[in-house]
């Protein structure tokens, strides 16, 4: 922190961020300066040929530029430890030795090209051993070059030029500061394009893409963090909410789990009785159907090894020439309904309606006939291409048509897509058709996973005035999907379920904002190195350990440079210091209160834990617990290592499976904290 600046332009890259990479790269470097030198020693009287003087040179040129190489590598590591975040000072000279390492790459490139022709360019007469050995180095170096240069691809940024940026001559410490004249909207818009360059042409999208550089640039305005300045203020986040005060603790006081002794939560009095539909086997149940939305790449990734054995019986080798009257926009083989089948239990013949076209606010979906309930089921497809990405990033709001319930509003993309999908249903007749084929008094059933459980979500709402007692399963639903109202009034045919520290429901641009002024504020006390912090946040995650109490929440106390460096001379954000864009980022937290509608997740909320929760995705097989949640409860992001793997679909149906399998019975728990 901040960004490096080279060449005229910022790098995705910061001065402290050349620790690991110099580390890797001098090891490397003193391992080849070895081989090379055996090879030389080794090899001296076999020279003695046509030719043989320019595989000599080769190698001591070699020896030579990789030696200066190793001692610039240590010069760049020494400086790159130097400091911490906040104090970039002891690092100030490290653009010369940047610029002096960039030259020597320049000059082992040449002297590659030229060994290249000497090796490859000669019939030698001498051993074979001699030249192949050489031609075998020539090539072990251009290898080397090309992780190089992929290294420089990695923290080069597409948009880092300053060309178009009103460079204002400011000396602070000797860095200049770069004031930025374009708008930050667009240069973030072009950045969306840019990742998703396969969509980006599509003229549907091009409103979605401003909208969608218009949040990220409000969120990340006056801030030049780079991506390991994120992650180091993550890991800091992590150390104190592990050991804040006010976290679910739960002790087991029975070997079923079935009664829980919580040290921190309330009987919450105002959460409704959950209906009696809302059961833990009904959600084991419907959770199947929506896993079978996801297709084949679910399947496979489930079954990595035998999947495909397990989906042949079930495809239709092609399909193109004996087509489908209920099935669409599937590949050649049908291998996304064949998954279908698997992951769910279903038969041909109970799918009434599926279709995978998939296109910015038009998600597949599938119409089927739960037999054994007795239900007409309707599964939507979660994320899973980049058009239902941009569907999830498109976070503006709209007003959602409910009678009787003021300030109704939703997210205006998914609300697109629940209008879709019920066009689908009525102009094609896909409910009626499937009410037919049931015996009378069959129930329907909405699911979805993820994107799909808010479009469930909202389409319960819009469905109901014709089907009253139709029942909606939300699993990981988004956090900004519904208005407070709206969310309550779905609490009677809604049922969400959230998995531990799942990230997507707690998603919102208020807990964005809020979790931005933890980072910077992590930042702005903490003294200890970043290379430090990263080693932390790593060695737990490899070696499955938590955060200790002596060290988690401890930083290094300044020593007596770095305390007159904090008075003296303060890192720079783009002519700010992170202090004071912390204070913008506060008040931009008020400013989103303020102006921003808050968005929740729909219905009544299963929040499903771990019983003495390590946070470590390699703990072992976790045991869980529910509690009945409010949507309240998950207004903040909450950092852990399971904040990723708690939203995948397996691990939902896992858990839920679990919790059947134990004939468990959720208690009603304010889970304010887990």
């Amino acid at each position: 922190m901040p960004g490096l600046i080279l060449f005229g332009r910022r790098w995705a890259i910061a001065s402290d961020d050349f620790v690991y990479p110099s580390f890797g790269e001098g090891l490397t470097r003193i391992a080849w300066e070895i081989v090379l030198l055996v090879i030389l020693s080794a090899h001296q009287s076999g020279f003695e040929c046509p030719h043989g003087h320019d595989l000599k040179s080769f190698y001591i040129g070699a020896t030579v530029l990789n030696g200066i190489e190793i001692i610039i590598v240590i010069i760049l590591l020494r400086i790159s430890m130097q400091g911490t975040i906040k104090n970039p000072w002891p690092r100030r000279n490290i653009q010369r030795v940047l610029y002096t390492k960039i030259f020597m790459y320049v000059s082992e490139a040449v002297w590659l090209c030229i060994s290249t022709y000497w090796a490859f360019g000669h019939d030698y007469t001498c051993s074979p051993s001699v030249y192949w050995t050489a031609r075998a180095a020539v090539i072990c170096s251009w290898i080397i070059g090309f992780f190089t240069f992929l290294a420089i691809a990695v923290a080069f940024d597409p948009m880092g030029s300053l060309k178009k940026q009103n460079l204002t001559s400011l000396e602070d410490g000797g860095r200049e500061v770069y004031d930025v004249t374009i708008s930050p909207s667009e240069v973030w818009e072009k950045r969306c394009r840019l990742l998703c360059c396969c969509v980006a042409h599509r003229e549907d999208m091009g409103a979605a893409f401003a909208e969608i550089g218009k949040i990220v640039a409000d969120f990340f305005k006056d801030l030049d963090l780079v991506p390991t300045d994120i992650a180091a203020g993550l890991i800091l986040v992590q150390e104190k909410q592990v050991h804040s005060d006010g976290q679910l603790r739960v002790v087991v006081t029975s070997n079923d789990a079935s009664e829980i002794q919580s040290t921190s939560s309330q009987l919450e009095p105002s959460l409704p009785q959950p209906k009696s539909w809302m059961t833990i086997f009904n959600m084991a149940h419907y959770m199947k159907y929506a896993m079978g939305s996801y297709g084949w790449p679910f399947y496979m990734y489930e079954h990595f090894f035998t999947g495909l054995c397990g989906l042949c019986f079930h495809c239709r080798c092609c399909s193109c020439l004996r087509k489908s009257n209920n099935v669409f926009k599937d590949n050649i083989c049908q291998c996304n309904s064949a998954a279908i089948k698997k992951l769910s239990g279903l038969k041909q013949n109970d799918l009434v309606y599926v279709t995978f076209k998939n296109q910015f606010k038009q998600v597949p979906f599938y119409v089927a006939l739960d037999r054994e309930k007795n239900t007409v089921v309707v599964s939507i497809r979660g994320t899973l291409s980049l058009q239902d990405a941009v569907t999830d990033l498109s976070a503006k709001g709209a007003d959602l048509d409910i009678p009787g319930v003021r300030d109704s509003y939703c997210h205006a993309a998914m609300l697109d897509c629940a209008n879709y999908t019920k066009s689908q249903l009525e102009s094609l007749n896909l409910l009626e058709t499937a009410f037919s084929k049931l015996h009378d008094g069959a129930g329907l059933v909405i699911t979805g996973h993820s994107l799909g459980a808010g479009v469930a979500a909202i389409l319960a709402v819009l469905l109901r005035p014709q089907y009253p007692h139709l029942m909606c399963f939300s699993f990981s639903p988004p956090g900004g999907l519904m208005s407070t109202n709206a969310s309550k009034f779905t609490q009677d045919f809604v049922c969400s379920v959230v998995v531990g520290k799942d990230l997507v429901p707690r998603l919102g641009m208020y807990t964005l904002v809020d979790l931005k002024v933890k980072i910077l504020k992590a930042l702005c006390e903490t003294n200890k190195p970043k290379y430090r912090i990263l080693a932390s946040g790593c060695w737990r995650l490899v070696c499955c350990i938590g955060p200790s109490q002596e060290t988690s929440g401890r930083h290094l106390q300044p020593t007596q440079s770095q305390s007159k460096y904090s008075e003296e001379r303060s890192c720079l954000l783009q002519g700010k210091t992170i202090q004071d864009a912390l204070r913008d980022a506060e008040l931009q937290l008020e400013e989103v209160k303020k102006t921003q509608w808050p968005l929740h997740p729909a219905g009544q909320i299963l929040h499903v834990l771990e019983v003495n929760d390590a946070s470590l995705p390699c703990s072992g097989d976790p045991q869980y617990f529910a509690v009945w949640s409010e949507a309240q409860c998950f207004d903040k992001i909450v950092i852990s290592n399971k904040m990723v793997f708690d939203h995948f679909p397996n691990t939902v149906s896992h858990a839920l499976n679990q919790l059947a399998g134990r004939n468990y019975i959720p208690q009603r728990y304010d889970a304010t904290t887990a």
